[in-house]
């Protein structure tokens, strides 16, 4: 194979995907002018739900500087082609109002502030497929959202039971690569759309707009200054799992009740003796894979270790999950632009589990404490630096057992941890206090809100 030829037909092919796509969804928006468009200072009347998005992603996508970084590689590797493609979700006014590839510094606020209120407020609907920017936009400022009996001042307004579907979400979380519609680089909309989340009506404005993590409501509240008491009111904090630059508690909370494990391994073990241990992984709290979005940027792992009585930690086993992504040579990892196919694909789908078992010898001594933890990262430590970012590791879910080299070890170990003879203790750490942290959440949702008001 003519190694030299490949990137050149990449772009080429890149080109041409992204030209198709112009005539269709992504620049399928109309044109306007984005001054249009209201800016985000103009919705001060929203106050409180106008603190929640600026500390969102939206209110980043377009300044978001790991964003950037891989933007700027994208352009360079595709001629510019990719630019426009990857802009017109993370700030649609400046696509539409045909700034794509500026500066946002030069750029006016409302084009550079990402995904806005007056963006989101006046999408109409969708197109098909879902994804790839499919939403249909009109810059009427009739701002539409859930009520039906919203009124203002300053504004028209609309019902519109589109805000309240996962398909006004899945116009920008489903991404294909824009030279083959086949090719799918993100597809949380999908993964919702095909599990069990979506048969039960549960929607992502149900864990992603609301507070504390998993599926809370009704929350209370007003939408507006001088609006109604409503039955339940949306957050506009969109939080997912970017603890480093979005809201860190609320995208920790969401992490850590995402995923449960389980530790399988004899109680009692010889030391040289071997055993097989096994460790199961279950999605537990979100309505995608996890991980989702970006699969081959972000990070989910699984670390399981062997503490002895030294303190002396040994590593059994480790699990990578996500997306990798193969070129034309067969190549893989590979970035998104340069990908043809996916080579592999092992992340975990709502409700359902994975296993792994790794073989361990026990050394000499009294007992072993065996550890296995999930961790999750947004991108990778070198990326994060390239960045000029600090991106936290952040522990999803750990759990523990111990285990002795003889009966007498464990009855001794028992007596003085206090379980009775129950040597064989499981420790869901993170996990089991899922419902604890949907209760904190709750409530302090509820006191910020009230705060805000008064």
């Amino acid at each position: 194979m003519n190694m030299r030829g490949i990137r050149p037909a990449l772009v080429a092919a890149m080109l041409v995907g992204f030209l198709g796509l112009a005539a269709t969804s992504v620049l399928g928006l109309p044109k306007i002018d984005a001054e249009q468009i209201e800016p985000v200072v103009n919705c001060g009347c929203h106050s409180a739900l106008l603190e929640d998005w600026g500390r969102s992603m939206h209110a980043k996508a377009l300044v978001d500087p790991v964003y950037r970084l891989k933007l700027d590689e994208a352009n360079k590797a595709t001629d510019g082609a990719l630019g426009p493609f990857c802009e017109a979700c993370h700030a649609p006014i400046a696509v539409m109002g045909g700034l794509s590839g500026k500066d946002p510094a030069a750029m006016p606020p409302q084009a550079a502030q990402g995904v806005i209120c007056a963006f989101c407020h006046q999408v109409t609907g969708t197109t098909e497929p879902i994804g790839n920017t499919s939403q249909t936009f009109e810059a009427d400022r009739v701002y539409k959202a859930q009520y039906d009996d919203a009124n203002s001042p300053y504004h028209e307004t609309a019902f519109s039971g589109f805000h309240m579907t996962a398909e006004f979400c899945g116009s920008c979380h489903n991404v294909d690569h824009p030279s083959d519609p086949n090719l799918h680089l993100e597809a949380t909309y999908t993964e919702w759309k095909n599990g069990p989340y979506a048969k039960e009506g549960i929607v992502c404005q149900d864990c992603h707009m609301t507070p504390g993590p998993g599926v809370v409501k009704p929350y209370p509240g007003t939408a507006a200054a001088g609006g109604p008491q409503r039955d339940h009111i949306y957050l506009m904090t969109f939080a997912g799992g970017n603890v480093g630059l979005g809201d860190a508690v609320l995208a920790e909370e969401r992490l850590k009740a995402a995923a449960t494990l389980d530790i399988s391994a004899p109680e009692i073990l010889a030391g040289g003796e071997k055993a097989q241990i096994e460790v199961t992984i279950t999605n537990s709290g979100a309505g995608h894979y996890l991980p989702t979005g970006l699969t081959e940027v972000r990070q989910m792992w699984l670390e399981v270790t062997a503490k002895g009585e030294g303190d002396e930690e040994e590593e059994i086993g480790r699990r990578v999950f996500g997306t990798v992504l193969e070129d034309a040579a067969g190549n893989s990892p590979v970035e998104l632009w340069d990908a043809v196919a996916i080579a592999s694909d092992d992340r975990i789908p709502p409700k359902e589990s994975v296993s792994e078992k790794y073989e361990f010898e026990m050394p000499e001594g009294e007992e072993v404490e065996l550890v296995a933890t999930l961790y999750y990262r947004s991108c990778s430590e070198e990326m994060a630096e390239e960045a000029g970012v600090e991106i936290p590791t952040t522990t999803m879910a750990t759990v523990q057992q111990v285990v002795y080299a003889s009966a007498d070890a464990r009855a001794q170990g028992s007596d003085v941890d206090g379980t009775g003879g129950g040597g064989n203790n499981v420790l869901l750490v993170i996990a089991g206090g899922g419902l604890l942290l949907i209760i904190a959440g709750l409530v302090a949702g509820v006191a910020r809100r009230k705060s805000r008001e008064n």
